[in-house]
This record gives C-alpha cells, sequence and structure tokens, in this order.
C-alpha cells in the first residue's frame, strides 16, 4: 500500500509539471503573439484624489507625442516602456506613473498627480507650491489649488527644488529654517479640518516669527515658531470658545502664543 501511494504521488508529481510546462508554453506563444502585433493607441488614466486638476490626460498624450513617440501601429515589441515612463515625469505635476501594456493592444499610462499643502510667495513675489513629500511645485494658470498661503521674509527660491535645501534660519543655523516651519504649519494645517477652513495665511514678519492670518476675524496670532505647535493651536481653540466667542471676533488687534500655555491679547484702539 506504501507503493502504491508513492506511486500516485508521483504520477500526480509528473502530471502537476507537464500542465505547468503547457501553460507556460502557451503563455510563452501568447506573450509572442502580444509582442508582434500592432498598437492600438494609447489610453491615459489620470488618478482623481486630493481635488487636484493640475493634469489631464490630454497633457499626457501630448506629452508624449512631442517626443515623436505616435505609438499608434507601432509593433508592441518595438516600444520602451521604462522611456515612455521617463517622459511621462518629466511633467512637474506627475507624482507616481505606470506604463504596461494589455492583451486589448494597448499602451496604459496610470497617473497620480502630486499634493501641493502650501503656496509661497518669497520676496521677490516668486509664487511656487511645496508638496506633502517636501519638493517644490510650480504654479499654473491651469489651476490653482486652494492651500494655505505663505509670504513675507521669505527668501527661498524655487530654484532650490525641495525643503532639503532649505536656508538655514538667518542669524541662527540651530534653528529650524523658517520655510521648514512653514511646511510644519501647513501639514497640521491640511490635516485638521477646522484649522484649513480658519486659516488662509501665514505671515513671516521682520523677526522670522510666524502669524497665522485667519479668515474669521481681522486680529494676527502671533505663534512665533512651530515649537509646541499643537500645544499652542490648542490654546487657540480654548480662547475661541472661551473668549472671542463672547467678547466678539473683531476686538483683538494680536493674539499672542508665543509663550508656554498663555494667550495673550492686544485690544483693538477702538476698545
Amino acid at each position: 500500500m506504501k507503493f502504491i501511494k508513492f506511486k500516485k504521488g508521483v504520477l500526480a508529481t509528473i502530471g502537476w509539471a507537464f500542465g505547468l510546462t503547457a501553460f507556460i508554453v502557451l503563455m510563452g506563444f501568447a506573450n509572442k503573439r502580444h509582442n508582434m502585433r500592432a498598437s492600438a493607441g494609447l489610453r491615459v488614466n489620470i488618478v482623481e484624489g486630493n481635488n487636484n486638476y493640475f493634469i489631464e490626460s490630454s497633457d499626457i498624450k501630448e506629452l508624449i507625442d512631442t517626443r515623436g513617440r505616435n505609438l499608434k501601429g507601432m509593433p508592441m515589441n518595438d516600444i520602451n516602456m521604462p522611456m515612455l515612463e521617463k517622459i511621462v515625469y518629466t511633467n512637474p505635476y506627475v507624482d507616481r506613473a505606470e506604463v504596461y501594456s494589455t492583451i486589448d493592444g494597448y499602451v496604459n499610462i496610470q497617473v497620480w498627480q502630486r499634493n501641493p499643502v502650501i503656496r509661497i510667495i518669497n520676496s521677490e513675489n516668486e509664487h511656487y507650491y511645496i508638496d506633502e513629500k517636501g519638493e517644490f511645485m510650480p504654479v499654473t494658470d491651469k489651476f490653482s489649488k486652494n492651500v494655505v498661503v505663505a509670504n513675507g521674509f521669505i527668501f527661498d527660491k524655487f530654484l532650490q527644488k525641495s525643503l532639503a535645501f532649505a536656508s538655514p534660519f538667518p542669524g541662527d543655523s540651530e534653528q529650524t529654517p523658517v520655510l521648514i516651519q512653514l511646511y510644519e504649519v501647513a501639514s497640521v494645517l491640511e490635516n485638521d479640518p477646522f484649522w484649513q477652513s480658519q486659516i488662509e495665511q501665514i505671515y513671516v514678519n521682520e523677526n522670522f516669527e510666524l502669524e497665522l492670518i485667519p479668515r474669521v476675524g481681522s486680529q494676527r496670532i502671533l505663534i512665533g515658531d512651530t515649537k509646541d505647535l499643537d500645544k499652542k493651536l490648542d490654546n487657540l481653540l480654548v480662547f475661541y470658545k472661551e473668549g472671542i466667542s463672547k467678547t466678539g471676533w473683531n476686538n483683538y488687534s494680536v493674539i499672542n502664543l508665543k509663550y508656554k500655555d498663555q494667550v495673550v491679547c492686544t485690544k483693538t484702539n477702538n476698545n
């Protein structure tokens, strides 16, 4: 009985191996046939997300066409997929791309867009975005992302390309660079619906301190730097609920959160 079981096992293994070999051979023939067929053309899918509309499928198709890549009718095995992917990445709004062919003969390009969290207006009136990965993005007339805007005494330029090359804090290399602090604030605002709707601008004053400018109210909210940022915003929220909601939004010109566990207010001149 043991011999018979062993024999059945061997036969099953041989049958499995034969079936696998046949499958591999058939796949090889199918792949060869696919590679020899003419391309049916290009399909581009822009993955939607984060309400970003920097890129349309026509932009990617035009980009491919301008590089002399007319894919329709070209043998599939003559199409350099990695090269197409590199071409797609030359669009400054592309975060990730996948290029592949399908059995119906089309070359497919899947594109994910970059997601900006802050718009910078530097001291030379140069505009650019910083995305969620800390990389710089150019602005475009085609689409404007509704993110917090930072301006004032900001000296970093778009050519620096990334937060990795942010300028040191003026006069204090140990302090976190201003641009990184702006990014830290913007990231917190981006992930909190209330603060995202309440704060529309960050101003860097002459002392390189950060001031938040709200949508509601005429006051400046001085946070100084990003140390204990979450705690500062918590204190501000408590003040909104227990203080300013009773006295009125326009009774203060400055709300100072620089000092630990304190909210120091300056009243407007007409109070």
